[in-house]
């Protein structure tokens, strides 16, 4: 730690792998075991701190407290983070405060903005929140926290499942040369899995959740400023980062929402276009960015009809003579595939209609799927499950336990099967080809042959006049 930053503390400890600390004080045991590994494992430190804005290099020196307790003006106790995490870069310092909830204890306004206000005080880079609650990114933050905060100083958050998928990508791409800081970092996700940790999963959407789909199934029109459409989106922001850290864990790779540049800057933006979306539609649509997939996962939730739909639309193949020719060319990918509610979506040039039915019949007739006299080739071909909830679609466990399921049950059936059509490289033509004359330096020269048969005649000219002077 500078001295300039240790000058500024009444009291703080290094933080330890495993702290002495007692069993009832799972926050500040988990902060400092987290905490401890940043400065054992700098990949892992890198993996996360660089989404907070960090720096870091081979030669970077992380060094992390716990319980550190700032002067105070008035010689009382100071604001107490539970972290503060240096970096050395040479002669550049960043810092960061730590704050971490643990179990069903949430973040609140009041405690994040003194911390905001105790960096600016220090001149501290960031502020860093770590708990069960979900963030789209780290830089949309749960809380709605006034912009004035944040003008002088970052404020980032994870979740606790962030933190552990990102080391769980770390151990299972072994990215790790180094033995024992794998093997501390195996014990992290170890200790993280554990239940006596506090570490939680989302596993429910907001209580007003229930009254929105009440609301748009009695076709009440929605105000996309009322107080279910705000929490809802909320907990669908929530919802979307769980699938995708799930759906990472489960396949190795890093997976992530789609979100256009606006919306990944602007967390506001974000979650009010959501908002608008809502009480239009009446359903909810994020788009998931899976590494080297054929496409987008495209994930919705239609409250109206009680309905959750995932799809991945493909570009059909340009280079069929025949509509049942590119149709083929993606059913015959998911003929092994569980075709349990698994549809085909046909999209069509100029005006014509899309079509659309299951995989089954389709994989029967492929020209289910072409309408009348139509012989255009689709332009798209989109792989859809529809899946009915029915009454569980209102409940805010039990909607979360659906989709839970559904969501990777389709990448499993279908979206990891999936390839992208690719347009074959060009072939030469295949053509007589005739051997090139051999060309004359000038015009009245002689050819090669024309000299050949010249030479002949001479020899026979000169043989004949040998033979006539011989009889003579």
């Amino acid at each position: 730690m500078s001295l300039e930053i240790t000058s500024l503390l009444t009291s703080g400890q290094l933080a330890r792998l495993i702290p002495t600390v007692a069993d009832s004080k799972k926050e500040e045991r988990a902060t400092s075991t987290l905490l401890a590994s940043f400065m054992v494992v700098p990949s892992f430190a890198m993996s996360v701190l660089s989404d907070a804005g960090a720096s870091i290099g081979k030669r970077s020196r992380i060094t992390c407290y716990t319980e550190v307790v700032f002067k105070s003006p008035d010689k009382g106790k100071g604001p107490r983070p539970d972290g503060l995490i240096v970096i050395n870069n040479g002669s550049k310092v960043w810092t960061a405060l730590i704050e971490s909830k643990i179990g069903s204890s949430e973040l609140t306004n009041e405690q994040v903005e003194e911390y905001l206000s105790l960096a600016k005080q220090f001149k501290i880079n960031a502020v860093i929140t770590i708990s069960n609650q979900f963030a789209t990114t780290p830089t949309h933050h749960p809380l709605t926290i006034a912009k004035s905060k944040t003008r002088s100083v970052e404020l980032y958050h994870f979740s606790w499942l962030s933190l552990k998928s990102k080391a769980v990508l770390l151990t299972g791409s072994k990215g790790i040369d180094d033995p024992e800081q794998a093997y501390i970092l195996s014990e992290l996700v170890r200790y993280l899995d554990h239940d006596s940790s506090g570490i939680t999963v989302f596993n429910k959407m907001p209580t007003l959740w229930k009254e929105l789909c009440s609301s748009v199934q009695n076709g009440v029109t929605l105000n996309k400023n009322s107080d279910y459409v705000a929490e809802s989106v909320s907990g669908w922001h929530q919802l979307l980062r769980h699938l995708t850290l799930n759906l990472s864990m489960a396949i190795g790779q890093p997976v992530d929402i789609s979100l256009t540049r606006q919306r990944e800057k602007d967390a506001d933006f974000n979650f009010s276009e959501d908002c608008a979306y809502l009480a239009k539609e009446s359903s909810l649509k994020a788009e998931f960015n899976i590494p080297n997939a054929a496409s987008k996962l495209i994930f919705s939730a239609d409250i109206l009809r009680k309905v959750i739909n995932i799809s991945m639309k493909l570009e059909a193949p340009k280079d069929k003579s025949r509509a049942t020719a590119s149709i083929n060319w993606l059913t015959r990918q998911l003929k092994t595939s569980s075709h349990e509610n698994l549809s085909i979506r046909a999209f069509w040039p100029k005006r014509i209609p899309e079509t659309m039915a299951s995989l089954d019949v389709v994989l029967e007739n492929p020209a289910a799927l072409i309408p009348p006299n139509v012989s255009e080739l689709p332009t798209y071909l989109e792989v859809v499950r529809v899946v009915d909830l029915g009454a569980r679609f209102k409940g805010a466990k039990t909607f979360i336990e659906d989709v839970s399921v559904q969501f990777p049950k389709f990448y499993h059936d279908a979206g990891q099967i999936l390839t992208k059509w690719v347009a074959q490289a060009p072939k030469i033509k295949e053509k007589e080809i005739k051997e090139p004359s051999i060309p004359t330096l000038f015009s009245d020269t002689p050819s090669l042959v024309q000299t050949e048969n010249i030479d002949s005649s001479l020899e026979d000219n000169i043989n004949n006049e040998s033979q006539t002077e011989h009889k003579d």
